[in-house]
């Protein structure tokens, strides 16, 4: 019986050796029936390769000098991931795959090299295709005083539209360097245009229905040759005060005399400069006071016959150091906490207690039952232009700066100088029933040397009846129409991360000797919320690291503020960065064959002959390299 069965089996592998036998002798059969027609010929010939190679060669050089000009993302998309471009490329794989196929069998080291060449270069050519529509590349800012960060910003921006029918839909705009847009037509909108520095402007009427004040003043500088209008009103309040660089203007509407003496007054030294602490009464066991936190760091407070405060340090910016240790950023109250030490009888708790309003305090043990808050320091601007309006409606001011304190009243056309530089601020037009009316508009280019706004990216898109907007970049907007109203929001491309980053401190390194930088470096901390680990790293220049399949690479950073740290993260299928890998070493092996192959077949031949044996006639390499071509990579193609 079981001879039976050994006899069965070899005769089932060798029906199946001796089918796929002849299928390999029909398909060698079919394929030299298709190399005798003459496209075919055509196709892996060396008077198509040649005309080829000198166009793609032309194109990258001028997408070189073009790209200087339009930058990366426009030559990403109008040459190297065009169909064009992809069509050029995919010509020359198949030149390449016909040429090879035409010399088979590859018999010898030369033609075997050959073969591996070709190969390797149509895979690398596949494996490049595949990193440019297949790879994701983005930045991500990380700061140290901010949370950890999970969304990164990727090439291309989002137009999103919501029709009067309510029908929704979304689509990539690409932007040129112009100001073109592609498409130029999307739900309903003609894309007109991009200004990558919009500003909001502010107009007020006078037709409101409720008293509401808003006044435009004039700043003007003769040293920079500007003049600058701005509306302020006293509703809503985001419109009653605002900056313009260094200077804080304001507004306020004085409901007595009393309340307008008290906004004209000097300000007066900061009482509190590092906060104060509230204590709240709790079981009677303390009684509720206040503490002013400068005078007690490191004093121990008497609260109760048991209960003891010990304000241990002020953090005005709080943050964890690289080491894990509480550290302050800045000098400025930003992010304030201070660290407390509660005793009461044996119980010792450490406290760290935030500035910031519903933030709880962290404590070391939660036994001494004791409650309190921490206020910091309020942030008074030391240069300011205050306008108060007095109860019947007159104009004064109240103007603060390093050349002192003036104060009086301002009259429509007087311009009063408040110490900055040589700005004259004057009053222009005052309303006392005033209504909002907000309006996108590109800002014009200034003279060199002069203060420019500041302003953020717009896209210009027109409805259907004709009306045109300016879409804020982050800020979905209302577009009425005859028709019905439009939404529409221009946004930055994001993509969620499945990991987080955090930047712990960012570390420049200078030359010994100078203040030249000699390396800058982000080190991190990468938190997987699926198995919840954190891992620390380091990123500098040309030295990236990998995490859940994203590369993070060092990007850039602000040499002017040195808590940020731009990085690039990068990832692509594992299977492309095999196929270039499997490419680029095809390529050295067929190259390594065809130049090294003959000798070491030669050798091994005469090394492995028998004494007796009688010598064979050497081969003849002139005959084969006529065979195969005399330019081994590249130069031949086709017969």
């Amino acid at each position: 019986m079981q001879l039976f069965f050994v006899v069965a089996n070899t005769e089932a592998i060798a029906a199946l050796v001796e089918s796929i036998y002849q299928l390999l002798c029909d398909g060698f059969a079919l394929l030299d029936f298709a190399m005798e027609s003459k496209l075919v010929r055509f196709l892996g010939s060396i008077r198509l390769a040649v005309p080829l190679l000198v166009a793609i060669a032309v194109i990258l050089i001028g997408a070189t000098f073009y790209e200087s000009e339009v930058g990366s993302p426009t030559v990403q998309r109008e040459i190297y991931k065009s169909a064009w471009f992809g069509a050029l490329m995919f010509l020359l794989a198949v030149n390449l795959g016909i040429s090879t196929l035409s010399r088979f069998p590859w018999k010898g080291p030369r033609k075997i090299g050959f073969a591996l060449t070709h190969w390797g270069l149509i895979v690398i050519i596949a494996g490049s295709a595949a990193v440019i529509h297949l790879s994701t590349e983005g930045m991500l800012l990380v700061r140290t005083d901010s949370a950890p960060g999970s969304q990164i910003r990727i090439e291309g921006d989002l137009l999103e539209v919501v029709a009067p029918d309510q029908t929704r839909q979304q689509t990539d705009i690409f932007i040129k360097p112009d100001g073109a847009v592609y498409p130029r037509q999307f739900g309903g909108l003609s894309l007109l245009g991009y200004s990558d520095n919009a500003i909001k402007t502010v107009q007020f009427t006078n037709d409101g229905v409720v008293d509401n004040l808003a006044v435009k003043v004039q700043l003007h500088s003769d040293r920079m040759g500007q003049t600058l209008e701005r509306w302020l009103a006293v509703a809503p309040a985001a419109y009653s005060q605002m900056d313009i660089g260094p200077a804080h203007l304001e507004l306020f509407a004085a409901s007595d005399e009393a309340e307008l003496q008290q906004l004209l007054r000097a300000p007066s030294p900061e009482q509190n400069p590092m906060g104060t602490l509230a204590i709240r009464q709790i079981a009677g066991q303390s009684r509720d006071r206040t503490i002013d936190v400068e005078p007690t760091v490191g004093q121990t407070l008497a609260l109760s016959p048991d209960l003891a405060l010990t304000v241990v340090n002020v953090w005005p910016d709080f943050r964890l150091g690289s080491d894990g240790q509480p550290t302050s950023a800045s000098d400025q109250f930003r992010n304030p906490a201070v660290q407390l030490l509660v005793t009461q009888g044996d119980e010792q708790e450490r406290w760290f207690v935030f500035g910031k309003a519903g933030l709880p305090p962290v404590r070391s043990n939660d036994q001494i039952a004791l409650a309190l808050t921490y206020e910091p320091p309020a942030a008074t601007p030391t240069d300011y232009f205050r306008l108060v309006a007095a109860p019947d409606h007159q104009i004064f001011y109240a103007a603060a700066s390093s050349k002192g304190f003036k104060s009086g009243e301002l009259p429509p056309g007087q311009s009063i100088s408040p110490g900055w530089a040589d700005f004259q601020i004057s009053l222009v037009e005052q309303l006392d029933h005033a209504q909002v009316q907000r309006q996108i508009v590109p800002v014009m280019p200034v003279a060199a040397g002069t203060m420019a706004a500041e302003g953020a990216p717009a896209l210009h898109v027109a409805t259907p009846d004709g009306q045109d907007f300016w879409l804020p970049w982050g800020e979905p907007t209302a577009l009425a129409t005859a028709n019905g109203e439009y939404f529409a929001a221009f946004t930055p491309k994001l993509l969620e991360l499945p990991f987080y980053v955090k930047l712990n401190e960012f570390i420049v390194e200078r030359n010994e000797g100078s203040e030249s930088v000699a390396m800058w470096t982000s080190d991190i901390t990468l938190f997987d919320p699926q198995t919840d680990t954190a891992a620390p790293r380091s990123v500098w220049m040309n030295h990236p690291t990998w995490f859940r399949g994203w590369k993070l690479a060092q990007a850039s950073w602000n040499p002017g503020d040195l808590q940020q740290s731009t990085l690039q993260l990068k990832r692509e299928p594992w299977w492309v960065t095999a196929l270039t890998w499997t490419g680029s070493l095809l390529v050295v092996l067929g190259i390594v064959v065809m130049f090294y192959g003959p000798s070491l077949v030669k050798r091994w031949r005469q090394w492995t002959r028998s004494p007796q044996t009688e010598p064979e006639p050497p081969m003849d390499e002139g005959s084969e390299e006529k065979a195969v071509g005399t330019i081994p990579i590249l130069a031949v193609f086709g017969k």
